[in-house]
């Protein structure tokens, strides 16, 4: 009788701590998650200008201004501090600017560290010279609790970032409930038909993810590699963007639940669960060869960043009752990054 009381104590126990482990792991599994492009946002990543570099000329730059693309040309390989010195002024403030404006409002900012190693500084170098390493939403997407290595960028200057992204990101999501993996690393010479997958093309609403397509970022191998490991779970919707347009967070954003903001030139059909949406419709201004309108930061259902040459956009969101903040962009989405480019983000309320 003694010997069974005892083996029933010993199960009382080894259960009690059988439960105790897993309300530990349980508390440790609320880290990470990302369900949609408007909850409340509470933990980011963002990158630093860190010897920033003029990207070499290729083909699939065709997405940057005259201006832009004659700079390639002429200045490619070379130091932006050296060629464009109040360039890298002017990124530095605005970034900075964006920080400021998050941890003010509660967000968590985790900023990513100087490169040290030369290998990692000149990856690659022998196929595309340049260094843009301030892009933090360029370098990994979080999809509920799947965090995705975006290491399949078309340009193959932006490739050596994500060793610099890797060493920030990877303690944050240590012993969490993430599910960690990266996209097949494209090869390094360069072809149109590789796999291709980068997050600025990635907006989410739940189970349907949609993910641009112009030929100059995501391709469609990207994209099918996107929804097979997703699962069928989820809904993976090609949006077809013009040609010319880097990315679809840049002509198109999800605000808040039944509310996008986007081109109609040049978004050329909207997936069947986006056309019930109320629009605010935007277009290129004269002489406008990037446009960026779209490229907002949500920072909960009613509240956003929207860079501030775009007042037009500000007055309808106001008009819908959101608070709007205005920031200056003009440098960083002169490199291909406005408020939600800078920004990774790790962590949103559903």
């Amino acid at each position: 009788m003694k010997t069974l009381f005892k083996m029933i104590c010993m199960l009382i126990l080894v259960f009690i701590a059988l439960a105790g482990t897993s309300f530990s792991e349980t508390d440790t599994k609320t880290a990470i998650g990302v369900y949609n492009d408007w909850g409340k946002l509470r933990e980011v990543v963002i990158g630093i200008e860190d010897d920033t570099v003029e990207p070499e000329w290729m083909s699939a730059l065709r997405f940057l201004s005259k201006e832009g693309i004659e700079g390639a040309k002429k200045y490619g390989g070379r130091k932006t501090a050296e060629v464009f010195p109040e360039n890298v002024k002017k990124i530095r403030e605005e970034i900075e600017g964006l920080v400021s404006t998050l941890e003010k409002r509660g967000v968590i900012v985790h900023r990513t560290k100087p490169v040290t190693h030369e290998e990692v500084k000149t990856y690659l170098d022998n196929v595309q010279k340049g260094n843009h390493s301030f892009g933090g939403e360029d370098y990994f997407r979080v999809i509920a609790d799947n965090v995705i290595l975006i290491n399949s960028l078309r340009l193959p200057f932006r490739r050596k970032q994500t060793f610099a992204v890797r060493e920030t990101l990877e303690p944050l999501i240590k012993e969490s409930n993430a599910r960690y993996v990266a996209m097949p690393t494209p090869s390094p010479h360069y072809d149109e038909m590789d796999s291709f997958l980068e997050a600025g093309d990635i907006l989410m609403d739940g189970f349907n993810i949609y993910v641009g397509y112009s030929g100059v970022g995501s391709s469609k191998a990207g994209i099918e590699w996107l929804q097979q490991y997703l699962g069928q779970e989820y809904k993976v919707w090609t949006v077809q963007i013009d040609p010319n347009i880097l990315h679809l967070d840049c002509v198109m954003t999800l605000i808040k639940p039944g509310l996008l903001v986007y081109y109609p030139e040049l978004v050329e059909e909207l997936p069947e669960p986006l056309k019930y949406w109320d629009k605010i419709e935007l277009y290129k201004k004269e002489g406008e060869e990037e446009p960026f309108g779209a490229n907002n930061l949500s920072l909960d259902e009613n509240t956003i960043i929207v860079p501030d040459s775009y007042p037009e956009l500000a007055v309808e969101l106001k008009k819908r009752g959101m608070e709007v903040i205005t920031l200056p962009f003009d440098m960083t989405i002169a490199y291909g990054a406005g408020p939600r480019c800078l920004t990774a983000v790790l962590k949103r309320d559903r």
